[in-house]
């Protein structure tokens, strides 16, 4: 439950900084939670209000958090191999998080978009996955060294 409520408050706090970066540059002085240009955008712009807009950000935004912050899960609660598991959390990572960042207005619904998503999501996890990895492996080294008395 506190990793559940931590996660909804990193997503909340990191969509809301980023729409306002973004807004900064590309809104023109307006604040867009979500980008107008976007399929889902377009649709919250056209059929909601701007406070409407907001709250259905800021929920995609908590349910983004609550996917990564649980999603540790997978890497702590099984007994797979580090390749099974790795390949495991990257599949549902991007099963859950690939729809809600349609849903959060992140990008049009064309395929260089898609393209452009996809190519991010896994730059970005392989590097993120490389330090967590890195950072893992010397812990380890640490821990054996304490423990052989070195």
């Amino acid at each position: 439950m506190k990793r559940a409520l931590m996660g909804i408050l990193i997503g909340l706090s990191s969509g809301l900084v980023i729409s306002i970066i973004f807004s900064l540059i590309f809104a023109d002085g307006q604040y867009h939670p979500v980008s107008p240009e976007s399929t889902f955008g377009d649709y919250y712009f056209s059929h909601f209000t701007e406070l409407q807009t907001v709250m259905i950000a800021a929920l995609v935004w908590a349910c983004i958090g609550i996917t990564f912050s649980l999603g540790t899960y997978i890497f702590t609660h099984t007994d797979l191999t580090i390749v099974k598991t790795t390949a495991l959390h990257f599949l549902t990572m991007l099963l859950i998080f690939f729809p809600l960042a349609v849903l959060a207005g992140w990008f049009p619904l064309k395929l260089s978009a898609l393209i452009i998503f996809f190519v991010i999501f896994i730059v970005a996890y392989i590097i993120i996955w490389s330090i967590i990895r890195r950072r893992t492996k010397r812990n380890i080294a640490e821990i054996n060294y304490k423990l052989g008395g070195k």
